[in-house]
């Protein structure tokens, strides 16, 4: 990370300040470097510009050291994804209407992504791989055909453990129309034709394309095709016998090693799906860190965190699979979210909870919201920490807050009672110069006293 003294810092907002005049970007052209945007050219450059459609939007202040060293990794990103994915920054310092009034930023950077009329936070890692993965899949086709539902996972998340992905499967669906279609003219690849008009041939399958589209960024998302047999979808979603299969079809959550969870009700609308999605978007048990804690830490339940060393790889991988095995099927296991964490790349934060590396593996649940943890390093079996927790044997204990960085926060203040801040400085900045100065009164010669001229006399 940069680190920018408190001088410099001053220096360059002010800058910024006084010189913000940023022309618009040339419309109707892919951008392939980073767009620094304003009050005047957001809603023109964002959300109306036909060549670039998906933004992912950076909001910033000049002193923060994660928002410098994020800088590089757009321009990299912008460069591989002309074409794709747009990437426009924002200067939270100047643009006060955009950053408070219109998204409410509260914290620096802050990332969200634009498509289809709106704007969402984005939801994955802050590192060049994320970013560009994230401007890949946005750009290709929300849904993807599944016809070998043994390599479902594969397809969907990559073979990723621990990700989840939805799926749909309708036996009516169909591709044969009697006429050529707008489908068949668009120009579209043989297989992307082949996935819209299976996701038009029926109700569920139009519904599921699109929440699907809607929540892209958020998840996977494969249609079945009508081709497989019940008896293999059954035995790769692990529902047991083909009876378990709705004969009518279904929408469903899929996670590898996990009971699949169906969309059930009478109506399947969009509404229905996307609460659906809400309420289940996140793994079992999912590794926590920047760019997920937030999400996951408010879902109106508690965190289960599961701290590891990742060098010690045996105690992990068993501490892992028992983590695993209590958040499918430990007695408490609705009551909270379940996660990991690496306690060496997050030493700092686990600390804060009275936990070091030498008693790594260890659980603590918290309570973000309210600032509320309980551990205990003493209690090594997951189950049995869930218990005293839950009996009252483990008390709860307040966090306390870190102390701020005072550049940081003084560099804050600074910004946000501009442009008084800025007068006060350079008035102490003109009195400190003034009295630096050499005094411009001309030295005189002072007569000698009488007393020091008859000390001359006597000497």
């Amino acid at each position: 990370l940069v680190t920018m003294t408190a001088f410099s810092t001053l220096l360059l907002s002010t800058a910024l300040l006084l010189a913000s005049l940023t022309t618009a970007a040339p419309l109707g052209t892919p951008h392939s470097t980073v767009i620094p945007l304003t009050t005047k050219t957001f809603d023109s450059t964002v959300t109306t510009d036909s060549a670039n459609t998906l933004w992912l939007l950076k909001f910033y202040a000049p002193w923060c050291g994660h928002c410098v060293a994020l800088s590089p990794i757009l321009d990299q990103a912008a460069s591989h994804l002309a074409g794709k994915l747009s990437i426009g920054k924002i200067d939270c310092t100047i643009e006060k209407k955009i950053c408070k009034g219109k998204f409410d930023v509260r914290g620096y950077p802050t990332l969200k992504y634009y498509r289809d009329g709106e704007f969402s936070d984005y939801p994955l890692g802050r590192d060049l791989d994320s970013i560009v993965s994230f401007g890949e899949k946005m750009s290709q086709s929300a849904v993807k055909i599944v016809k070998d539902v043994a390599r479902v996972y594969e397809i969907l998340v990559g073979g990723a453990n621990g990700a989840v992905a939805y799926v749909v499967y309708d036996p009516k669906e169909q591709t044969e129309e009697e006429e050529e279609s707008g489908i068949d003219k668009s120009g579209a690849t043989e297989e992307e034709k082949e996935a819209t008009k299976l996701l038009q041939s029926t109700e569920r399958t139009r519904v599921f394309g699109q929440v699907a589209r809607k929540y892209q960024a958020q998840g996977s998302f494969g249609l079945l095709s009508p081709s497989i047999d019940k008896a293999s979808i059954a035995k790769v979603l692990g529902v047991g016998e083909t009876n378990k299969i709705p004969d009518a079809g279904f929408i469903a959550r899929i996670e590898e090693d996990v009971p699949t969870k169906f969309l059930t009700g009478d109506v399947i609308n969009t509404e229905a799906f996307a609460e659906f999605i809400k309420e289940t978007n996140i793994a079992v048990m999912t590794e926590l860190g920047g760019h997920n804690f937030r999400f996951a830490s408010r879902r109106g339940k508690p965190l289960a965190i599961g701290v590891y060393n990742p060098n010690e790889e045996i105690k992990t991988s068993k501490f892992r699979k028992e983590m695993k095995q209590y958040a499918v099927s430990g007695q408490y296991k609705e009551d909270y979210v379940w996660g990991t964490m690496d306690g060496i790349k997050w030493e700092k934060f686990v600390s804060q909870f009275g936990i070091t590396k030498a008693g790594l593996p260890e659980v603590v649940i918290l309570d973000a919201p309210e600032r509320t943890y309980w551990q205990d390093s003493s209690v090594l079996s997951v189950a049995e920490f869930i218990k005293a927790v839950k009996d009252g044997e483990i008390e709860s204990r307040l966090q306390e807050k870190g102390p701020k960085n005072p550049l940081e926060e003084f560099s804050q203040l600074f910004i946000t009672y501009m442009p008084w801040s800025l007068f006060a400085l350079l008035t102490l900045f003109v009195v400190v110069f003034w009295l630096a100065l050499p005094s411009t009164n001309p030295i005189r010669p002072v007569a000698p006293s009488r007393e020091e001229e008859e000390s001359k006399k006597d000497k």
